[in-house]
């Protein structure tokens, strides 16, 4: 599904990334986590074509595509922070999801909204999507936003922080969405997060970044409670 070769990635003033390889066979659910400025963004960042790399990047056995629309049918990508400033009904919102798939000014059909209204019932927030979204919760906000990621249905997910500053119930909602995309729509997903406790009953692999010689590892209680003990006790080192 996925394979990573030597990558380095960073900026003008910092690498980030260097020699990252690993091998996904199969579809599953990775966490990518680490401190702070250890390169978590980058990755993704690197994947998405928004910064330069080194290395090689295959999906399903072929390079990563460069070109936008052929981007958009290999990965889809929720970033940390989406900020809307003006008042859209949240069907609008993730109807957008279906964007890199139209030619230019092609209008959203009836079909493309059923789409939306199949998404969102998957999610249980068919009632959110004739009120503003910005009028909603951080929670609900957030499931809209994983709503537009699903109707781009690509084989690789890519997931910055999702639960970042929602409660409870909210993060737990994501995880299950996540884990559900892997095992009932066979999606790779790799998922930036610091909320490492919510992966104790998961299925899939840590990537730590912050460690010298990152390598996936299988969940499990002992790995998760290691890493989080890692991390306590561990500075991000300097690159």
């Amino acid at each position: 599904m996925l394979e990573i070769r030597e990558l380095v990635a960073g900026y003008a003033e910092r690498v980030l990334i260097r020699n990252l390889s690993f091998l996904v066979p199969s579809p599953t659910f990775i966490a990518i986590i680490g401190h702070n400025g250890s390169g978590k963004s980058t990755l993704l960042k690197a994947l998405t074509g928004q910064i330069p790399y080194k290395g090689q990047v295959l999906v399903q056995g072929q390079p990563l595509p460069t070109r936008t629309g052929a981007m958009a049918r290999t990965l889809s990508y929720l970033p940390q922070k989406n900020n809307v400033a003006f008042p859209i009904l949240a069907r609008e919102l993730v109807v957008m999801g279906l964007f890199r798939q139209k030619r230019l000014l092609e209008p959203y059909g009836a079909t493309d909204y059923q789409y939306v209204e199949d998404v969102l019932a998957q999610l249980h927030i068919s009632h959110l999507g004739n009120r503003t979204f910005t009028d909603l919760s951080g929670g609900e906000q957030q499931l809209v936003w994983l709503a537009q990621l699903m109707l781009q249905d690509a084989p690789l997910a890519l997931l910055d922080e999702p639960t970042q500053q929602l409660d409870v119930y909210h993060k737990k909602r994501v995880f299950d969405l996540m884990t559900s995309w892997v095992q009932e729509q066979q999606k790779t997903v790799l998922c930036i997060t610091h909320d490492l406790l919510n992966l104790l009953p998961l299925d899939g692999y840590i990537l730590n970044l912050s460690q010298p010689n990152p390598q996936l590892e299988k969940i499990s209680p002992e790995t998760v409670l290691a890493h989080q003990h890692y991390l306590e006790h561990k500075e991000v080192p300097v690159q």
